[in-house]
């Protein structure tokens, strides 16, 4: 459940990079929450044909270092995660 001091991190459309991603924040002690929400039709395409993704929530004072985290995890995730516009 999201918080006024919480803020979307990301949206993953993957389920295993969504493990691998909340593993990685796990281990640097960034808290963190999931949400799913399911994808229309026309929005299919931006999430790689993700039927729903899960959105993952930080808490604001950790937004940069958990960003920090999920880039270094590297190019083999990059095209399931999406990052807010």
């Amino acid at each position: 459940m999201k918080t006024a001091t919480d803020t979307e991190l990301c949206r993953v459309a993957d389920l295993n990079v969504k493990e691998k991603v909340m593993y990685a924040l796990m281990k640097a002690g960034v808290p963190y929450a999931e949400e799913w929400e399911k994808v229309s039709v026309m929005k299919r395409k931006r999430y790689n044909g993700a039927k729903e993704v899960c959105v993952i929530i930080t808490h604001l004072g950790k937004a940069e270092l958990a960003k920090k985290v999920i880039e270094e995890l590297g190019d083999e995730i990059g095209r399931d995660v999406f990052w807010p516009s």
